[in-house]
């Protein structure tokens, strides 16, 4: 349950052995190339640069191909979360590289793509210019006919119905002019105006501001007569874009020969850069990386059959922990639990990794974010349906996982509190009567000692935060930060638990009314004596753990004062940095209260299952289609509030994860081990392991 020990290796050999070593490197999978700087090797070594474009527009256009025929999948698309590579034989392989010929595949799927824009294109402009002469369709001559004349002029035009009174009395008024309304359609008026040209400037004002529309027909030919040939013309666009399509679903049976091209095109443009990292001479090669500790013997053997070929092998060091990557190592019920570090930040090679500390936090903060023992059972039985059935890659196997190990936890939190889909157990028929005995606490009748729960299950985590923080100081041999600092820390929270649990503060303010009676400073209004003698009755009244307490606390603040700035010479230095230090109490408080969200998130998803129950049994009273609604109101309802629920709880509980517990002691920032691997984006070939697909 930590990370996995790297070793950074430099294979040295024969230039002719070079292509090879790459080769083997990429059917290993074993070995992440990485920069070489390192002057002792460097100064005699030069970087060759190799031709990757022709590689790059095979790709290119592979890409395009396969894109655009996805179009034409007749098949139902399935989940796209979690898309799953396609399994061929090896056998067809090696023959589609061979004898398949991709580019008539995509030359054929670019022409068809390009002729397929064309007819949109004309489509598209017939469709404008019918959806112009539609309202005109009733027209069987050529209104270019109508046409600017010595002494007379035309206009085609329309106009809002409501003003269209308005535009004829005005004309009436006019002399020579005769208004023609060939249809009246959709709130508008279609009209033809013929007038003298001698009023035209007076005209022109008229149809201003009547708001006229001028429509001008640049065409030969009636309206009726265009209509139909544009029909005609769609109507043959259309069957020539079927035609396409049928072209193109046909070529879509050659997907998975395109994409296995695609892979093998892919691979060797790795292997080119990998090639590209490498450095030579006339007569050597040189290619460094990095390789798990573990796997070393796996790399020589594998590379035994090539020689001569020297393997150095050397300790990371810490100043280049930033370039070293990482592989995390859980095992079991932790490994799921990768999923939330990979979502913050994979740790730096020489940080602790905080899988397996934040794993059970993480299920019980969800857990009892969801409450409720059928929304556990649930959630157990669709995950474990997803890891079944679904051929999720490696980050949704994590994520089903964890829901599965989560929903049995929430199973038992929903058992503790007394809930299975929102009904209370004190309603359970008798036969369930066993299960009434395991409910020890209602969310919705107890919130305060809910609350009190979660609280103190946060302080626990954030203890368990500064414990991190501490030993890990212990591995640095930062002995002086570890006890002054994180071990005060410790002290103080630990001390204020005790002084402020109910029984210590009900027998402090006891003890502060007793000794001010004493002292004659009784009263409500009257503050507490701080008397020497007054001190003593309150220290004398204090139970033994109080007592500890306080002492712990005194101890945490007083070290944490003094000690905090130790690394400064000036004194006042130290005494600021120590103060500011102890501000950081009021961060702990916040921390602790921020635990307060998962209270309201219990209380939703247990107030929202009760709703749906109750909304539900009042529409099952409903003749003939009750049973029905309620089933179906059951169903959706509980379904919908698990689903919203659980997602609210995971972004909810992974942000105590990240703020509140990672605050305490990780940072972040590495980078995950990829090895080089003869993988694709497409495609595996059968018998490859999964962990390579």
């Amino acid at each position: 349950m930590a990370l996995l020990e790297m070793r950074k290796v430099y294979i040295i050999g024969d230039k002719d052995l070079g292509e090879s070593v790459v080769k083997k490197l990429g059917e290993l999978a074993l070995f992440q190339p990485g920069e070489i700087k390192e002057e002792t090797f460097t100064s005699s070594f030069k970087k060759e640069n190799l031709e990757t474009k022709y590689l790059e527009d095979n790709l290119s256009r592979l890409s395009w191909t396969i894109d655009y025929l996805k179009e034409f999948d007749e098949k139902k698309a399935g989940l796209g979360f979690f898309p799953s590579k396609i399994i061929i034989k090896e056998e067809e392989f090696l023959s589609w590289i061979k004898d398949f010929d991709w580019e008539k595949v995509c030359k054929s799927s670019q022409k068809l793509k390009e002729e397929l824009e064309t007819l949109k294109e004309e489509k598209e402009t017939l469709q404008e210019t019918y959806h112009f002469l539609y309202p005109w369709r009733e027209l069987s001559f050529s209104c270019q006919r109508f046409q600017e004349r010595k002494f007379v002029a035309y206009q085609w035009g329309t106009i809002p119905l409501e003003t269209k009174d308005t535009l004829q009395k005005e004309l009436e008024k006019e002399k020579g002019t005769h208004l023609d309304i060939i249809k009246e359609e959709g709130g508008t008026a279609y009209f033809l105006l013929i007038f003298l040209k001698e009023c035209q400037a007076r005209i022109e004002s008229i149809l201003q501001k009547s708001k006229v529309e001028k429509i001008e027909f640049k065409e030969e030919g009636s309206p009726k007569e265009k209509l139909k040939k544009i029909e005609q013309r769609t109507s043959q666009l259309e069957k020539r874009a079927g035609e396409i399509e049928k072209e193109s679903r046909k070529a879509f049976r050659e997907k998975i020969k395109l994409m296995t091209v695609y892979d093998y095109f892919y691979h060797l443009l790795q292997e080119k850069k990998v090639s590209a990292e490498t450095r030579s001479t006339p007569y050597t090669f040189l290619i460094g990386g990095w390789i798990k500790k573990v796997d070393l013997a796996k790399l020589k053997k594998g590379l035994k059959d090539l020689s001569p070929l020297e393997i150095v092998v050397r300790e990371p060091a810490k100043k280049e922990e930033e370039k070293i990557p990482v592989a995390l190592s859980n095992r079991g019920i932790f490994k799921p639990f990768e999923l939330v570090i990979d979502l913050y930040g994979l740790p730096r090679y020489f940080e602790i990794d905080p899988t397996p500390f934040l794993a059970p936090f993480f299920a019980l903060f969800l857990a009892i974010c969801l409450t409720d023992g059928g929304y556990g059972i649930i959630l157990s039985i669709l995950a474990w349906l997803a890891l079944r059935k679904l051929k999720a890659g490696e980050t949704a196997k994590k994520l089903f996982s964890m829901l599965f190990i989560t929903g049995f936890v929430t199973f038992g939190i929903g058992i503790i509190t007394g809930g299975i889909f929102g009904i209370e157990f004190s309603r359970l028929p008798p036969f369930l009567a066993p299960l009434k005995q395991l409910a020890l606490l209602n969310p919705v009748k107890q919130p305060m000692i809910f609350l009190l729960i979660c609280l103190a299950l946060g302080i626990v985590h954030i203890l368990v935060g500064i414990g991190l923080e501490l030993w890990d100081a212990l591995r640095k041999k930062d002995i002086a930060s570890a006890l002054l600092v994180h071990a005060s820390w410790i002290l103080l929270i630990l001390g204020g638990i005790l002084i402020l649990s109910p029984t210590v503060i009900g027998t402090f303010l006891g003890a502060g009314q007793s000794g001010a009676s004493e002292t004659g400073l009784a009263g409500s209004n009257t503050p507490i004596s701080l008397s020497p003698g007054n001190i003593k009755n309150i220290w004398s009244a204090l139970p033994g753990y109080s007592k500890l307490g306080l002492i712990m606390s005194l101890w945490g603040v007083g070290t944490l004062f003094l000690f905090v700035g130790r690394k400064s010479k000036s004194l006042f230095m130290r005494f600021a940095k120590g103060g500011y230090e102890l501000y950081g109490i009021v961060q702990v408080f916040a921390d602790v209260l921020s635990y307060s969200r998962l209270l309201a998130l219990g209380l939703a998803t247990s107030v929202i299952a009760m709703v749906v129950n109750t909304i539900a049994a009042t529409m099952g009273k409903t003749p003939f289609i009750g049973p029905v609604l309620m089933v179906i109101i059951l169903i959706g309802g509980h379904l919908g509030n698990l689903v919203l629920n659980c997602l609210s709880g995971f972004i909810h509980t992974a942000r105590l994860q990240f703020v509140e517990f990672f605050g305490k002691f990780y940072e972040g920032g590495g980078e995950s081990f990829k090895p080089f691997r003869r993988e694709g984006k497409y495609t595996a070939i059968e018998g490859e392991k999964i962990a390579r697909i």
